[in-house]
């Protein structure tokens, strides 16, 4: 029976390689509104973080503010752990201790922050100047060169 567990070699048997370890420590992602306390999921597992950066983004091309604001809440409500989430839903129709839209839209961004995505802001819309002329001044008023500070270089002969 002792020959079955003896190496044919009479050495013992080197143990394979450590297996690289992907592990990785995750935190609690806990954000608070008002006295509330929320949890998110430390990490999204990789289909779903998939769906909520899709979320996000498509908040770009809704027709309507309604569209937008069920983008968001779908992409929070795959973010949130679920006790969260309801208690989260729930204050979002809550006239007496409301979460509006725009605590909802930090909430989404930090998160994209916490979970690796550096997201930028959609631009604001830039204004076409002002309304009347006596209420700014043109860009192409008084638009004479400079004279120069310090005197010419005399020129000298190649």
């Amino acid at each position: 029976m002792t020959d079955l567990l003896t190496p044919p070699n009479g050495l013992a048997p080197t143990p394979p390689p450590a297996a690289r370890d992907f592990t990785k420590k995750r935190k609690r992602l806990d954000f608070q509104i008002d006295d509330d306390t929320f949890e998110a999921a430390p990490v999204l597992p990789g289909d779903v973080f998939a769906e909520f950066v899709t979320l996000y983004n498509g908040t770009v091309d809704t027709e309507t503010y309604q569209q937008q604001h069920d983008l968001l809440k779908s992409a929070l409500e795959l973010a949130l752990l679920p006790e969260s989430w309801q208690r989260f839903a729930e204050r979002l129709k809550d006239k007496a201790d409301p979460i509006d839209d725009d605590q909802m839209s930090d909430v989404i961004l930090w998160l994209l922050e916490e979970y690796g995505m550096r997201p930028t802001k959609p631009s604001q819309p830039s204004s076409d100047g002002p309304a009347s002329p006596e209420s700014g001044t043109s860009s192409t008023e008084n638009t004479q060169p400079e004279e120069p500070t310090s005197p010419a270089s005399p020129q000298t002969a190649s």
